[in-house]
């Protein structure tokens, strides 16, 4: 019997958009590979956009990078499957012979824009707490300084 090699493949889907549920939104995918014989190795969702032109009457698009291994023989398989599979409405498949950790693990741009935000956010609360610390400590300081009771002051005597 002969032993099936796996190749590792890179894959742009692009799905329909406006689901919240990123693994929801992604069964389609598993869904093709698992008919295929494909093991997901990653899937990150890669941006969601409005499309240069309708397609399959969708206006706008989720795009899912992911890299799977699957045996050559399957690609056009998978790609056929892709294009009966209602909820895929393009992809693109290439060969990753030399998958590196960081390839496999770099941001997209849906992440930088998810930890920019987050930054933003960290960064009002930071400002927030830090003004209203510096409130507090001009309050302090001007009860501190509050001038006391004004007592009379002796007039020299006039002779």
């Amino acid at each position: 019997m002969e032993e099936t090699t796996m190749k590792t493949y890179e894959a742009m889907f692009l799905l329909e958009a406006g689901q919240s549920d990123f693994e929801a939104a992604c069964e389609p995918i598993q869904a093709v590979l698992k008919r295929s014989g494909g093991e997901l190795v990653s899937s990150n969702l890669w941006d969601e956009r409005r499309l240069a032109y309708e397609i399959k009457g969708q206006k706008r698009g989720m795009y899912v990078l992911t890299y799977f291994k699957l045996d050559p023989a399957k690609v056009v398989e998978l790609e056929h499957d892709c294009q009966l599979n209602e909820g895929i409405l393009r992809v693109l498949i290439i060969r990753k012979d030399n998958l590196k950790d960081e390839e496999l693990n770099a941001p997209t741009p849906a992440m930088i824009a998810t930890a920019t935000r987050e930054e933003r956010e960290a960064a009002i609360k930071a400002e927030a707490q830090a003004k209203a610390a510096e409130a507090e400590a001009v309050a302090e300081v001007s009860e501190a300084t509050e001038t006391p009771d004004e007592t009379p002051v002796e007039e020299p005597a006039v002779e």
